[in-house]
């Protein structure tokens, strides 16, 4: 009898179901490690919150919030906009263009540098910055941008693991430097900021190493896109990032202007531990999906949108019956009474996961300009409510914690809205 050739032999079918329970068991094992990583570094995020809370005084936690808006405003205007335009065009690329690359990142921390200051001026002229704070505001807002950009880029690569541990040491990096300056320097609204910079560039030098070591990357000179071409689209993601910034951090910087900087500490201390919670579970939650809505060219949207409300709707069902103990727990017995703002971080904070992934489709499909409405709209109408609370009722964090989290709930239905109806318009 003939032994049969290779086009004779029949595959056993369970070779294929083999390969499937692999792949799942592999993609399980990835999401429970991820998922770890992120809780301790949860855990060690609400640590950090409580040891500055309890080192600084109500007053200085409101100026550290009030520098620090102003830094992530910065980092709106520029930073995140063109890492936005960054990653969603080399989801077209195989290989990184390194030298490309580089001149992007050293032009744009040029004009963030030339943005700071320009930012910085009104401020110091009223006497609300003075000039040792404008190297904190820049140094901040840069490192977060280069230390973000490449999380994310390794992220979307296949390297979620390595972004997921990289996040846990950060945290606990500016939990360990912070307890150090402190204790050398003094607790302040500056030296809490200086820590998060020294955490932010050895995480950049260890987060670079591996970029290096293991990314494909490519010498090539060949332009992501003509220069006038990149500057529309920058701009339009920086309009919209702004728009957003104001809509959610514009309060920080008004009430404190006005001497109202218990009405901004006891707002954003008690929302920022909800916030906290839901950040690091949308960074598990992106550095799962993020990657598939890229590589499916935004079909995957649905999905995508769908489990990520499930997600938050989870979190504030298990959130908001223990917020007060998590506030005595987390922070100082004074910020009990607000507890409930809690909720407001975690909506905020899962609206902003769902915005992000509808920006992401919008800019896979050129529609950069229906965001950026919609996100000016949320600005106009949060920006309104807060100047209404602050002529009426400049004390009540709730009913301005209401405002906002109503501003950023409305743009959020009315871009999942609108995806839904572009997507059955291009079925």
């Amino acid at each position: 009898m003939s032994m049969p050739n290779d086009s004779q032999v029949v595959s056993d079918p369970n070779d294929g179901k083999s390969s499937t329970s692999s792949c799942r068991l592999r993609r399980f094992t990835k999401v429970i490690i991820v998922a770890s990583l992120r809780l301790v570094s949860v855990l060690i995020g609400l640590a950090y919150v409580k040891y500055y809370t309890n080192a600084l005084s109500i007053e200085q936690v409101g100026a550290f919030f009030y520098l620090g808006t102003l830094s992530y405003l910065l980092n709106a205007l520029v930073f995140v906009p063109v890492d936005s335009y960054m990653q969603s065009r080399l989801s077209d690329f195989d290989e990184i263009p390194w030298r490309v690359l580089r001149r992007l990142v050293c032009v744009t921390l040029v004009i963030g540098l030339g943005a700071c200051i320009v930012l910085s001026t009104p401020f110091l002229l009223m006497g609300k910055l003075s000039v040792l704070d404008i190297p904190l505001l820049y140094g901040l807002a840069a490192l977060l941008y280069l230390c973000s950009s490449l999380r994310n880029l390794l992220n979307i690569r296949g390297h979620a693991t390595f972004s997921a541990v990289m996040v846990l040491l950060e945290s606990l990096a500016r939990l360990l430097v912070f307890i150090s300056i402190a204790a050398i320097l003094g607790a302040s609204a500056q030296t809490l900021l200086f820590s998060s910079i020294v955490a932010f560039f050895a995480e950049y030098l260890v987060l670079l190493w591996q970029a290096r070591r293991s990314l494909h990357l490519s010498s090539s000179n060949e332009e992501l896109d003509p220069s006038a071409k990149i500057v529309r689209t920058v701009a339009v993601l920086s309009g919209g990032a702004v728009a957003n910034t104001v809509q959610l951090q514009s309060y920080r910087i008004f009430f404190s202007a006005f001497g109202y900087t218990g009405t901004v500490a006891a707002l954003g201390v008690t929302a920022n531990i909800g916030a906290v919670a839901m950040s690091s579970c949308s960074q598990v939650f992106s550095q799962l999906f993020l990657p598939r809505l890229y590589q499916s060219r935004g079909k995957s949207i649905g999905q995508y949108a769908s489990w990520g409300a499930a997600l938050g709707t989870a979190l504030l069902v298990v959130g908001l019956p223990v917020s007060e103990f998590l506030v005595r727990k987390l922070s100082h017995a004074e910020y009990a009474p607000y507890a409930m703002a809690v909720g407001f971080g975690i909506a905020i904070e899962g609206c902003n996961m769902l915005i992000g992934a509808y920006g992401v489709y919008l800019t896979l499909h050129g529609r950069l300009g229906v965001l950026f409405r919609f996100q000016l709209a949320g600005a106009v109408l949060s920006v309104l409510g807060c100047a209404a609370m602050l002529i009426k009722a400049p004390g009540d964090p709730i009913g301005l914690g209401t405002v906002v989290a109503a501003s950023q709930l409305l743009v959020t239905s009315a871009l999942a809205y609108y995806v839904h109806v572009f997507l059955r318009q291009n079925d």
